[in-house]
């Protein structure tokens, strides 16, 4: 069986995964200060083809450490790249890779659906692709931890919070009444895009990933939501796929 490599660059973690078929055999997420872990997944891996998309972050580090452990072509995801979508954006190729991948993943998952994509990362995007597999666009808010360093560093008094701990409904404290504010203003955003959006197009359905996905989720009072950890990554498979039939 083929075996292909996927690679998402993020601003802070790389993600990699090797796919036989559909689903994930082996993956890491690491640093870009120590690639060790990713060589390791590669090494002797047999790639027949090897895909990577990045979110702006230099991939200079990655694709060294990649290119002489395969023997095929490490090709980065562009807007020009063949998809079983369509892109509807107005702007292509200012279109994040990741968006493009995870549109692509939840396509693969939930084909002939009308789906809310959502990647609760540094930023959380929220994207829509129709029923008829068009990419109809979305939009771009800050993550739960940006929000967070936000209040802090643009205020006098807010202090520096940590994403983990209790979520109130009702902060008793100043840190439970930042952190509820972060994660339900982030809850409360999906949920009414979801709304707006079922209102056009009918049934949806949602689908989350990234870092604050299982946080997310837990809050979510209205939906009954998907998540995928390796959404980027199977979207970034199912391209190969698509480009080798």
């Amino acid at each position: 069986m083929k075996r292909h490599l996927c690679i998402d660059c993020g601003n802070t973690l790389v993600k990699a995964a090797l796919f036989e078929g559909e689903n994930p055999i082996a993956d890491v997420v690491t640093g870009y200060d120590d690639l060790s872990p990713l060589a390791r997944l590669v090494s002797d891996a047999h790639v027949s083809a090897a895909m990577m998309c990045s979110t702006g972050s230099s991939t200079d580090a990655v694709v060294a450490t990649i290119t002489p452990l395969i023997s095929c072509k490490l090709t980065p995801l562009t807007h020009l790249t063949p998809l079983p979508l369509t892109i509807a954006y107005r702007t292509p190729d200012t279109l994040g890779r990741d968006r493009i991948a995870a549109a692509v993943g939840a396509w693969q998952l939930f084909t002939g659906a009308n789906l809310l994509v959502v990647d609760a990362g540094t930023c959380v995007t929220l994207d829509v692709v129709t029923a008829t597999g068009v990419y109809a666009g979305g939009n771009i808010a800050p993550g739960v931890e940006m929000r967070l360093k936000a209040m802090h560093e643009h205020t006098g008094l807010l202090p520096a919070v940590a994403l983990e701990g209790e979520v109130p409904m009702l902060g008793y404290d100043t840190a439970t009444a930042m952190r509820s504010g972060a994660v339900m203003g982030t809850v409360a955003q999906i949920e009414s895009f979801a709304r707006t959006v079922a209102a056009v197009t009918g049934r949806l359905k949602v689908i989350i990933t990234g870092g604050s996905a299982e946080m997310i989720t837990r809050h979510l009072g209205e939906i009954n939501a998907t998540v995928e950890p390796h959404l980027v990554l199977k979207g970034l498979n199912a391209i190969i796929t698509y480009n080798e039939e």
